[in-house]
């Protein structure tokens, strides 16, 4: 049985994920839940979720909760600072830990600790939502853009307005119209209510960007266009959290379902847009999950060289 064990937890709208591994990298546990954001005032069924979690996780591992010595959480709705203080209070005391052993986060920060243990690193993560981060030394992350005031290009948003706009005339059908449509169950007729009204599935809305892939993939150029204007985007948004880094050589993640879900050939026009500016850039895909990232957090915070721990956490996953 371990002596000191690292808690991670990061936690989206939709799912949270827990990692708890040992001061040497092992991990012995690692479970999945609902999903745990938060706003202003943590609701008690999201903290439910995360203390849940943490029960499940020791149980599995066969660890008691006194043998944590650190838990390192990033949670989507970490955002404002005059709203940090109350956050920290009550998830300390749902989670059970002193808040000295507790590292709160937005959950960008914890993707970027999972994605590189490069001193110098950013992470552009778009996933159910969409999250950035940077990092100038460790324990000097910070979070970019993550209101999304910016407006990242979200090819799902984009794949329902050029439908809407074959529809109406504005644009020539393509074969991706017929493709959308199948895929949301709506008819021409009924498409703009639909949409208008928050009436699709979000799970069939969130997956709809497989018909822009497979389309691109096939020369399609509505598909073309909006393939085209994700990359821009997504490369713009990386340069400026390089620049901020002051390292020309600095890692590049890109992650999160949307991008982990195209193909390679998109990670190849991510890579040519980087190094287009940065040769010397390395742009990679991250190498281990926000939950371990968290985890990663935990140990730093705890005083531990987490770049051994690091190297293990990967080889072991592969």
């Amino acid at each position: 049985m371990p002596h000191h064990c690292f808690l991670g937890l990061d936690g989206g709208s939709h799912k949270t994920l827990g990692v708890l591994i040992d001061q040497e990298g092992e991990v012995l546990a690692c479970v999945q839940g609902e999903g745990s954001s938060i706003g202003p005032e943590p609701a008690p069924e999201r903290c439910a979720v995360l203390s849940g979690l943490k029960v499940r996780l020791c149980e599995e591992a066969g660890v008691e909760p006194g043998e944590i010595a650190g838990v390192g959480l990033g949670l989507s709705g970490i955002d404002f600072a005059d709203e940090f203080e109350h956050q920290y209070t009550v998830l300390s005391k749902w989670l059970g830990v002193e808040r000295e052993r507790l590292a709160l986060v937005n959950d960008g920060v914890v993707a970027l600790w999972g994605a590189s243990p490069a001193e110098n690193a950013v992470i552009v993560h778009h996933g159910s939502g969409i999250t950035h981060a940077y990092r100038t030394g460790y324990g000097q992350e910070q979070a970019y853009d993550h209101l999304d005031v910016g407006k990242m290009f979200d090819i799902r948003q984009g794949l329902a307005a050029v439908v809407a706009r074959m529809l109406d005339g504005r644009v020539p059908p393509t074969p991706l119209k017929e493709a959308v449509l199948r895929h949301y169950g709506l008819e021409e007729s009924n498409y703009a209510d639909n949409l208008f009204r928050n009436l699709i599935p979000r799970e069939r809305f969130r997956t709809a960007q497989m018909h822009a892939w497979t389309a691109w993939g096939e020369g399609d150029p509505a598909a073309t266009g909006l393939v085209e204007q994700a990359a821009a985007d997504y490369v713009l948004t990386a340069l400026a959290m390089a620049r901020r880094t002051g390292d020309p050589r600095c890692e590049v993640a890109f992650g999160g379902g949307v991008i982990n879900h195209a193909p390679e050939e998109f990670m190849a026009l991510l890579v040519a847009g980087v190094q287009a500016e940065l040769p010397e850039a390395a742009v990679i895909r991250p190498r281990l999950s926000p939950g371990h990232g968290a985890a990663l957090m935990a140990a730093f915070q705890a005083g531990v060289d987490t770049r051994p721990l690091f190297a293990r956490m990967v080889r072991e996953a592969q």
